[in-house]
């Protein structure tokens, strides 16, 4: 059934159930210089390119400020703040259009990590809420790639950065997910590759976590320990599930 107990799942998207190298250098570091070159293509414009090296530099000092102090802009009013820094005269309209035709270009470059389709798909038919909570600047993206990864449908909400204003470096963005969810931190699981964002972070919220390791070696925290350590994705239903039911309190535990 779908009284999950206050349970459910959440996701860490980029490299976790996605990855996408392009979407990911413009979420890190080329969106500035990338939408530049667009705006002056479609106008006829001429950009030296120093212009554009120092964008790329004020957007990057711009993202390095916002995981430190942890509240997040979007996509848009970051390229906002960096052109009035510059003096730049760019539309609301134009940032809007250019940042949309940008991240759909890098969606054709969109591929599932091996097992997350199948892992999500059984996640979902046992009756869990799952949910997504990525720092992403732009948050249809995220939208565009399950829809294309047919699985949709599977996830109660997605959460970005973006769309809660909060950087992963925050557990608030947790608390965020399992209010959205219906759900209880303490019996919830986040599943997600970065030991730093995803077994830190929710762990900080509270929640159990399961740490999508990869090749990486040692844990950055020792005083932090997963739940589950997993190396790939492929046929993890049933130990993350696991996991999620032992956070059940034990009376809640239905006996056979």
């Amino acid at each position: 059934g779908s009284i999950m107990n206050g349970q459910a799942i959440t996701f860490d998207f980029h490299n976790t159930l996605a990855t996408c190298p392009e979407w990911f250098e413009l979420e890190v570091r080329h969106l500035p210089s990338a939408f530049l070159r667009w705006w002056s293509v479609r106008d006829g414009r001429q950009l030296a390119p120093a212009l554009l090296d120092e964008a790329d530099a004020r957007y990057r000092q711009l993202r390095h400020e916002i995981i430190e102090h942890g509240n997040e802009l979007t996509a848009e009013a970051c390229l906002e703040h960096v052109f009035a820094a510059m003096r730049l005269h760019v539309s609301a309209d134009d940032v809007r259009s250019g940042v949309a035709d940008l991240m759909r270009g890098a969606l054709a470059g969109a591929t599932p990590i091996p097992g997350a389709v199948a892992t999500v798909r059984e996640i979902h038919r046992a009756g869990v809420p799952i949910g997504i909570v990525s720092s992403a600047v732009y948050h249809p993206f995220l939208d565009w790639t399950l829809e294309a990864f047919g699985i949709q449908d599977a996830f109660s909400v997605v959460i970005t950065s973006a769309s809660a204003g909060f950087y992963k470096s925050r557990a608030e963005l947790y608390v965020h997910a399992a209010e959205l969810l219906g759900a209880t931190p303490e019996r919830m699981v986040h599943v997600g590759d970065s030991f730093r964002f995803d077994v830190a972070g929710a762990s900080r919220a509270g929640m159990g976590t399961v740490w999508l390791r990869g090749d990486q070696s040692q844990p950055e925290d020792p005083s932090i320990q997963p739940d589950l350590i997993l190396t790939t994705l492929v046929a993890a239903a049933p130990e993350i599930l696991m996991v999620l039911r032992s956070r059940l309190p034990d009376e809640d535990v239905v006996r056979v």
